[in-house]
């Protein structure tokens, strides 16, 4: 998932509200130290990478914005990742993971 910072708010205190809009859950915020820039049709962005470590138990509640989820396995995941930069974002959460 992906979300925009508000004005003045942090990439990392972004991710965390994002996380918990989108999907109800709040855990353990990892940076990944990955930004990834690119520019698109609206101009120039710039994504940062994390992970966030919920409990084992945690079950997720999507907001308007999704369809559903699903638990994948690490290969089901790569599978279903088409961007390189969110490859790479992937491969650097499975091994903080």
């Amino acid at each position: 998932m992906t979300g925009k910072a508000d004005p003045r708010e942090s990439a990392a205190a972004c991710a965390a509200r994002e996380a918990f809009e989108e999907t109800g859950l709040r855990g353990e915020l990892v940076d990944l130290r990955y930004v990834h820039r690119y520019r698109g049709q609206k101009g120039a962005f710039e994504e940062h990478a994390f992970l966030l470590r919920a409990g084992s138990d945690a079950t997720p509640a999507t907001s308007g914005e999704h369809d559903g989820y699903r638990w994948a396995s690490p290969q089901e995941a790569d599978a279903a990742v088409r961007w390189p930069a969110h490859k790479r974002a992937l491969e650097l959460a499975l091994r903080a993971f």
